[in-house]
């Protein structure tokens, strides 16, 4: 049976990107909070026509980056009328790359293999059976960054930057009231912040490279380098 679980979905001009019907279909078996990240197209329009009766929307006026969208989202989640309920929260990129039906798969894999984890976070990796659409030039600039948070933080992860984890509702607060220091590559921090709890890394059966992010831009890779560099002050 699927654990209770309430998904924040941060959204920054994500109108043509956004298939809410599919979130729809998804409804009753998973809870939803959009957060609209300042976005300047018609997110927001979208979320407020759309959404209302199957999920919640969070909306915030200027935009923040993906880190404190996810952030203030989970830390909204406690205001939601059902916050009781929920055993499990997480966040998942809005594109969907990584398909809703994952999260049951997730939990029946957390399960199986160590029931105590606090938290499973997706991965991506390309063997028999899935199906992994991404870019080699993606995948290697990824290789080379999970080399580097090895050596500067000791975190031994194959892919930290997979946009779908979910997390037990108890560390919540541990793990996102503080902001973060990174805006692109908070999950690492994330990992820092948790260090000593039970992290599962679940191979995703199917991941799709959707038109449309950004975080591999040439530029942003950029900002990344200097962000790794931020992090690696404050905790090395």
């Amino acid at each position: 049976m699927l654990k209770k679980t309430c998904l924040v979905v941060p959204c920054y001009n994500e109108e043509n990107r956004l298939n809410i019907d599919e979130y729809r279909k998804f409804s009753g078996s998973i809870d939803f909070l959009f957060v609209n990240d300042g976005s300047t197209d018609g997110t927001l329009k979208l979320l407020q026509d759309k959404v209302p009766g199957f999920a919640s929307v969070l909306n915030l006026e200027k935009n923040s980056g993906k880190a404190e969208a996810v952030r203030r989202g989970m830390m909204h989640l406690k205001n939601l009328p059902f916050y009781d309920e929920i055993e499990w929260t997480g966040f998942w990129d809005a594109d969907l790359a990584t398909p809703l039906e994952e999260l049951e798969c997730m939990h029946k894999f957390k399960d199986d293999t160590a029931p105590d984890a606090v938290a499973v976070f997706g991965i991506r990796i390309r063997r028999p059976g899935n199906d992994i659409r991404r870019s080699q030039m993606r995948h290697i600039i990824s290789r080379i960054f999970c080399l580097v948070f090895r050596m500067l933080y000791g975190i031994k992860t194959y892919d930290s930057q997979c946009g779908a984890k979910i997390f037990r509702k108890e560390i919540v607060e541990k793990a996102f009231s503080e902001p973060f220091s990174s805006r692109w590559i908070f999950d690492v921090e994330l990992i820092i912040r948790l260090k000593g709890s039970r992290i599962l890394e679940y191979p995703v059966r199917k991941w799709t490279d959707i038109k449309g992010s950004t975080i591999m831009r040439p530029g942003n890779v950029l900002v990344i380098l200097s962000d790794i560099f931020k992090l690696w002050k404050k905790y090395a």
